[in-house]
Parts: C-alpha cells; structure tokens; sequence
C-alpha cells in the first residue's frame, strides 16, 4: 500500500470514529420517544403561565401616573398592588373581602380590610376613587342589602356569553380575578348552560349554587 493510499485510509477511519462519536453523544442527550408524549403540551402551558406571571409582574411593578386614581370597588389585585404601602397580601385581602362582602362606599370602610389601618387609609386616599353604581357596593349598616335579594331570572340575571368584565364584577360572589377567568373560558367556547362554570378555576359546585340565582346562558 503506497504512502498516499495509507493516509486517505487513515483519514477515512478518523471521519468514521468522529461520526460516530457525535452519533453516540447525541444519544445521550435525545430524549426518549415515549418521554416526549405530552411534551409539546407541557412546554406550551408552562410557556403561557410564564408569560401571564411577567405580565403580572410588570403591572404590579407600574407606578401610578399623575393624577391616576383607582377605584376601590373595581381595580383588579395587580392594579391595588400599585397602590403607595399596599403589597402583594394587602391587595389580595382587599379583593377577598370586597368579593366577601361587596364595595366600600368611602374611604372610612377600608378598615376592615386586614392589614389596612387608619394611617393607610389616609395615605391611599388621595388615589381612589369609589363607584356607586351596580349590586357589589353593599353599604354594612344596611342589613337588607347584605343580605341581597336574587334578581328575577331572564331579567336582570347576567349573561355569561355576553356579560363583560364589569357587569361580571357586579355579580355577588364574583370579583375581578374570577371575572377574568370567566372571560378566558369564553373566549374558547361559549357557555352552553350555567353548569359549565364548573370548568372555571375555583368554581365548585357550592360556589356555582350561589352564582346560579345571579346568572344565565339565554339562547341564541
């Protein structure tokens, strides 16, 4: 075997060992064929959780602009976060005892919120506002509208394939973060019946029981 001959041999047997060599580190990092089923689904969850707790993130960090003004009775949790010496588990509180026990109809009544003191109140003040329109602002010294009567079925019931956020949030029982979650499972399909609320993260059939005098899903 002359010279040459010898090299191109050895050249070749050099490109076959490195072939395989990348062949067998590449089998090590390839994942399973049967650890990839559910794979794609995983990924794109966990991609869209990401994106929703950023978002999140990125609204609570916001400061108010000039002269912005929340409302009491309708800012969402993030929205509250931004509030001067309200945090994470004050505003938190916040939407669990307006959802509880309805709106605040001033200032005065933030008190009952946990964590929110007489000092609060007066340095939040100047940066909320108080709606007085729809059934969540339930005033405590008035029994009767604690107590709340349910609307007349197919009349002044919401829809849950028409209702928006706001008229969501006017629903006893219903707050913001639930209104949103509502829309979300609407904007993959619509509501067949009110039973499909059961589908919506942290409805259960006592809360469903309590939503049903509330809301409708009318044919169309």
């Amino acid at each position: 075997m002359s010279p040459g001959e010898r090299t191109a041999l050895r050249n070749a047997a050099i490109l076959v060992l490195v072939a395989s060599v990348g062949r067998w580190a590449a089998d090590q990092v390839e994942p399973r064929g049967d650890a990839l089923v559910g794979g794609p689904d995983r990924g794109a969850a966990l991609a869209e959780a990401s994106r929703e707790v950023e978002a999140d993130a990125a609204r609570r960090s916001r400061p108010l602009e000039p002269g912005e003004r929340l409302d009491a009775n309708r800012a969402s949790e993030a929205d509250l976060d931004r509030l001067p010496g309200v945090g994470p588990a004050v505003a938190a509180a916040w939407v669990a005892h307006r959802e509880a026990h309805g709106g605040f109809a001033g200032p005065g009544d933030l008190t009952a919120i946990r964590g929110v003191g007489p000092a609060t109140v007066e340095r939040l003040a100047p940066f909320l506002q108080f709606s007085r329109a729809g059934p969540m602002l339930v005033r405590r010294e008035d029994p009767a509208a604690r107590r709340g009567s349910a609307p007349a079925r197919g009349s002044s019931s919401v829809d849950l394939n028409t209702a928006d956020s706001v008229a969501l949030v006017g629903v006893p029982g219903i707050g913001p973060a639930l209104a949103g979650r509502i829309l979300g499972r609407r904007r993959r399909t619509r509501f067949g019946g009110v039973e499909d609320l059961l589908e919506v993260r942290g409805i259960g059939p006592a809360t469903l029981e309590r939503l049903r005098p509330h809301v409708v899903v009318r044919r169309r």
